[in-house]
């Protein structure tokens, strides 16, 4: 009773269209889900945002300071802005205001300015001289602690025994500067030379990671194997922390390599903009020359001749003659207003100068009239004497 064969064979679907049917639809949500795994940039073509510039390390807007009130400003609408890892040489003749501006930058002054905007690592205190500053300067040189005549670098001490609590708080820290700086801990300080007490105090001052390094011309008396060590610590810091550097000096060598950008301090108290090396043209153009002409040093070559620019412009020192460049410039040093920040601290305005071996260089004008007024006081003595003897 059983249906043929070949009728039950008829009556059912062929079995190779439904696994054909299967596969297909396997195959599409195979690749329906292989496409969901993709990331969205790539099914969708969109770029990668760019992360966020961050903010400038220093903001300062139409700064003006004086030493003293009564007196024309030594610093007029300075502007001043520092990009994160920038490394800066500042450059300027004798007197023009490089060591103030440095010293406005860390809180050593504070007193006595005014400003539209001062923001130092996004802070607006312009007396805080922890705010991730280090300062690298001469202050520390004139300082006294405890008694006059003891300065804490020449105690006899061990260099690991300086500000003891920073050196293990920031211990790894402290072993890459001993060896960048090539320093022995167990160096007594009474028996180390300039140069070595010197690598011991940047040390000191850099133990504290920084966001804004100042440097007023500290490293000159490093030999040059640990000056370019230094340098190349201050490169990394920059790049891999985007702290900045101001370096002030007057020594340029390793400063093409080291330096991303230059400013100049005017004698008339104005900071330039801040050029970036790479796309300032008077710098290119000193890199074009070739020959007998070529530069040797090339940010050397660059700031001699603003120096002249300046000196030329901004002074009527210069003569229509063949002047020596230098005699204009120690002519220029004589008459620098260096007697402001002495008389300043003397009326207590508690501006942070340390006097000490500057004094006033007087022209020679004055001397002449300071040679006078001591002749003429000597004769009046002499008359005088001279008329007492004679009555007696």
């Amino acid at each position: 009773n059983s249906l043929p064969t070949t009728t039950l064979n008829h009556s059912l679907p062929p079995t190779t269209t439904m696994d054909e049917e299967k596969k297909t639809e396997d195959t599409n949500h195979n690749m329906i889900a292989a496409d969901s795994t993709k990331p969205a940039s790539a099914s969708t073509n969109t770029p990668t945002p760019t992360p966020p510039t961050p903010p400038p390390v220093v903001d300062i807007r139409n700064l003006t300071f004086h030493y003293d009130p009564s007196k024309s400003p030594n610093i007029v609408g300075l502007n001043c802005v520092i990009e994160s890892n920038s490394r800066i040489i500042l450059v300027g003749a004798n007197g023009a205001g490089k060591s103030t501006l440095l010293r406005i930058l860390t809180g050593q002054i504070f007193m006595g300015m005014k400003s539209d905007r001062f923001v130092i690592n996004g802070m607006d205190r312009a007396n805080d001289q922890f705010n991730g500053v280090a300062y690298l300067g001469g202050t520390w040189k004139r300082r006294r602690t405890g008694f006059e005549g003891v300065c804490p670098y020449t105690m006899d001490c061990a260099a690991s025994e300086m500000m003891s609590n920073w050196q293990e708080q920031f211990k790894e820290r402290r072993d890459e500067l001993v060896r960048i700086l090539g320093i022995n801990l167990d160096w007594r300080m009474h028996e180390c030379s300039d140069g070595q007490r010197k690598k011991v105090r940047m040390m000191i001052k850099l133990l504290r990671p920084f966001m804004l390094c100042v440097i007023d011309e500290f490293a000159a008396d490093l030999d040059i194997f640990s000056r370019k060590r230094f340098f190349d610590f201050l490169t990394r810091e920059c790049k891999e922390r985007g702290a900045s550097v101001v370096y002030c000096t007057h020594i340029f060598d390793q400063a093409d390599d080291w330096a991303s950008h230059v400013a100049f301090m005017q004698l008339d108290g104005v900071l330039s903009p801040i050029h970036r090396l790479s796309t300032y043209e008077p710098y290119r153009r000193i890199l074009a020359r070739s020959g007998k002409d070529r530069a040797m040093c090339p940010m050397y070559t660059l700031v001699l001749e603003e120096l002249e620019r300046q000196y030329r412009e901004q002074s009527d020192l210069f003569l229509e003659d063949n002047a020596c460049l230098a005699d204009v410039i120690m002519h220029g040093q004589g008459t620098e207003l260096g007697h402001d920040r002495f008389e300043a601290e003397a009326a207590g305005d508690q501006t942070g100068w340390v006097s000490g071996r500057l004094t006033r260089q007087l022209n020679a004008e004055e001397q002449q009239l300071r040679r006078n007024e001591r002749a003429e006081k000597r004769i009046a003595l002499e008359k005088a004497a001279m008329t007492t003897g004679s009555v007696q």
